[in-house]
């Protein structure tokens, strides 16, 4: 009578568990009446199995019983089908671990005084059980789903990959604990669920390897549309103010002409031209031309301004067709990178003077495209430089621009210079 009184509140207390868990995902729901007479029901059954059932029987039943309660108090909150498989999986496995642990601590401490079917193990091992699982709930609750309830599940496919280390779990850890409580099984049969197991687990971590590349592609290619964008933004801007700019000089230019033919007719002739002078320099460009593209042409005006601003020389030299249109990934990655990498060498000299310089050629002959960048840099950086190699991308991505292109890349110093001189085929 102990024991069942034991199993069953263990039981209530893991179906609350279960409803503190899945609220993550509806703030909030009443249970409905349905769902009511399942719980009393899988209540019964845990008495029932409790007084009557073989221990070669009890624990499958135990294992249906827990799977139904957990897609109950799931459907309860409206959990979505396919998170609902892979949090059934994940909980189930989760149940075997905390017995798993009740039992080596119960070996490890009472094993030579009690043995599995006395009242003091069922009462142990239960409660550590219980413990190790509102623990682990808890870690859950407070880490995973702390500040936000679940909107989105991944595929099902996914799912079925990411399941593939519980499952395999659960059969190694369901073996391990049928043969503690003296429940035989047939070693062949297991040996085989295992292997099985094994190789659908390798199977899914292959599946899953492919699904991450392809994502972090597909990242990686968002990256550097969002990194051109943003060239292309800030010329918009620039050509916004430019606009307006000019709407404001052609609103005043009535009134300067009339001051300036009023210094005419006056024969104020120096002063007339000081204030032409003045008027002309309102009109200059700031920026310089080097292409007719628009994007690169900005780009390397903003590189430049940068370079000033750190008090580096910025020599650039442009001999492009009029025809040409450079591929955004070129223009963010290869020309944007090479030129940020060589002014974060030139801004890390610890001693700067007229001949730290960056020196940028950028020319095309037929359909290749050349990009030499020349910079000064402290060949005391060698090591630090391996840690920044690793910690960034620029280098990588340029390098692969190149290889999908297919480029060739070369890199080398030259006393206190580095040197990357890049060849693109086929640019149009």
């Amino acid at each position: 009578m102990t024991d069942t009184v034991i199993r069953l509140f263990s039981f209530l207390v893991y179906a609350f568990l279960l409803n503190f868990f899945f609220s993550s995902w509806a703030a909030s729901s009443r249970l409905s009446l349905k769902r009511f007479l399942v719980i009393l029901g899988l209540t019964c059954v845990v008495s029932f199995a409790a007084f009557f059932a073989s221990s070669n029987i009890e624990p499958f039943i135990n294992i249906v019983v827990t799977l139904i309660a957990m897609i109950t108090i799931a459907s309860q909150y409206n959990v979505p089908s396919k998170d609902m498989f892979f949090w059934v999986v994940i909980l189930l496995a989760i149940d075997f671990i905390s017995e798993s642990i009740s039992l080596a601590i119960f070996d490890a401490l009472l094993s030579s005084q009690y043995d599995v079917q006395s009242l003091l193990f069922v009462v142990i091992t239960t409660s550590i059980t219980m413990t190790v699982e509102i623990l682990i709930f808890l870690s859950f609750k407070l880490i995973f789903f702390r500040n936000h309830i679940i909107l989105e599940s991944l595929n099902f496919p996914s799912l079925v990959a990411l399941t593939s280390i519980p499952v395999v779990s659960i059969v190694i850890l369901f073996s391990f604990l049928l043969a503690k409580v003296n429940v035989t099984i047939q070693s062949t049969y297991f040996g085989l669920l295992v292997a099985f197991g094994v190789l659908y687990m390798n199977l899914c971590i292959l599946y899953l390897y492919s699904s991450l590349t392809k994502h972090l592609h597909q990242l990686n290619q968002i990256t550097l549309q969002n990194k051109a964008l943003s060239y292309e933004l800030k010329y918009i801007s620039e050509l916004k103010k430019a606009q307006e700019r000019l709407a404001s000089i052609r609103h005043d230019l009535k009134n300067k002409f009339i001051v300036f033919r009023g210094l005419l007719e006056h024969e104020k002739v120096d002063a007339a031209k000081e204030y032409l002078q003045k008027s002309t320099d309102q009109l200059n460009i700031q920026q310089k031309f080097y292409t007719r593209d628009i994007i690169l042409n900005y780009l390397l005006n903003d590189k430049k301004e940068l370079a000033s601003q750190a008090n580096i020389k910025f020599e650039i030299k442009v001999l492009l067709s009029e025809q040409i249109s450079i591929d955004n990934d070129i223009l963010a990655v290869l020309i944007g990178n090479l030129i940020d990498n060589a002014l974060e060498a030139s801004k890390r000299l610890s001693k700067r003077n007229d001949t730290t310089a960056i020196s940028l050629v950028i020319k095309q002959f037929e359909d290749k495209l050349l990009i030499d960048i020349k910079n000064h840099y402290d060949p005391g950086e060698a090591v630090t430089r391996r840690r920044r190699k690793y910690d960034g991308l620029g280098t990588s991505n340029i390098k692969r621009i190149v290889s999908n292109y297919n480029g060739l890349y070369k890199q080398w110093t030259e006393g206190t210079e580095y040197c990357v001189s890049i060849i693109l085929l086929n640019i149009n």
